[in-house]
């Protein structure tokens, strides 16, 4: 008779504590700080030995800016027949909805001034949220040349910079806020630009 026990499956370990790490490293995050995150200090809090953060995870940063994309989903244009300016705007909101926190808008000030001489982290933050975002965006407006409720001239790319360069710009200088109130006009002003009076029917 075969006396082995039967193999455990691993991937629900695994994924219980891939959570239980960004469990730790948000709440971590928001008592200490960036200056005060670690990932020995997340490997303490998540019961869970440092190589298993660095299994997952390269850096503290690649950490951080996966945390911060979580709950970041793609934006969906089908329920409801949703227009694309209404989806933008849902788009946009996240965003704004996100560093309204400030643990994440110092967070990502802080690694944002970092990866100016860090080419491995500028890269991580152009790959996991610069890009991302911009792929997100890009798919709502190319719709909306489809559909015809963006003009079909619209420079995409050039659109999206006006966008993330505004909120960028906010973020970084904290000059005024980066709020519901300043997507909205933010959208409101876009869609005066680009959007189309007579989409297809």
């Amino acid at each position: 008779m075969d006396t082995k026990p039967a193999a455990r499956p691993g991937r629900p370990r695994d994924e219980a504590t891939h959570r239980a790490i960004l469990r730790a490293a948000n709440r971590l995050l928001h008592e200490a700080g960036y200056g005060g995150f670690s990932i020995e200090g997340v490997a303490q809090r998540a019961g869970v030995a440092k190589t298993s953060i660095y299994r997952r995870w390269p850096s503290k940063g690649a950490l951080l800016l996966d945390l911060y994309m979580e709950g970041l989903a793609p934006t969906a244009l089908e329920p409801g027949g949703r227009k694309v300016r209404q989806a933008f705007a849902a788009y946009l909101s996240q965003t704004v909805e996100r560093l309204k926190d400030a643990g994440w808008s110092n967070t990502l000030r802080s690694l944002v001034a970092e990866a100016q001489n860090d080419p491995a982290l500028a890269r991580l933050v152009r790959d996991k949220v610069i890009q991302p975002r911009r792929e997100d965006g890009r798919r709502l407006l190319e719709h909306g040349v489809k559909t015809g409720e963006v003009r079909r001239n619209t420079d995409i790319d050039i659109t999206l910079d006006f966008v993330f360069g505004a909120i960028w710009y906010r973020l970084l200088l904290g000059h005024a806020a980066v709020d519901e109130a300043f997507a909205r006009r933010v959208v409101a002003d876009l869609f005066k630009r680009i959007g189309n009076d007579h989409p297809m029917p």
